[in-house]
């Protein structure tokens, strides 16, 4: 097994574990039917990089879900699929925009999300 097989393994089995890291949300692709998927979010207020300095972000979020058939979404179309999510850990359900792929790989899509 390669190193990159066996990353692939552990990002679903331990990252994206409800036991571990991750919450259950719902992806919904813009032309297409909602899918129970699992995420890694982060919540916390996201701060701008740059001259926007001092002001935050706070109806945004990031996402890590997998690339993958089954356990997540193989394609993604910013501006018009739509996940929901509690807005706090064990809050009520909120639905979302994705607004940006900030990375991807074969394992892997982190995402910003934004309300």
């Amino acid at each position: 097994m390669t190193f990159k097989e066996q990353l692939s393994i552990d990002a679903k089995s331990a990252f994206l574990n409800t036991e571990e890291f991750a919450e259950s949300i719902t992806y919904t692709p813009k032309a297409g039917l909602p899918k129970a998927i699992k995420a890694v979010i982060n919540r916390k207020r996201l701060d701008p990089a740059y001259e926007d300095t001092g002001r935050t972000l706070i109806n945004q979020a990031e996402l890590f879900v997998a690339n993958d058939a089954s356990a997540g979404v193989t394609s993604i179309n910013k501006g018009g699929d739509v996940v929901s999510f509690s807005e706090t850990i064990g809050g009520s359900a909120i639905s979302c925009v994705v607004a940006d792929i900030l990375n991807q790989d074969e394992v892997i899509w982190h995402l910003l999300v934004q309300k």
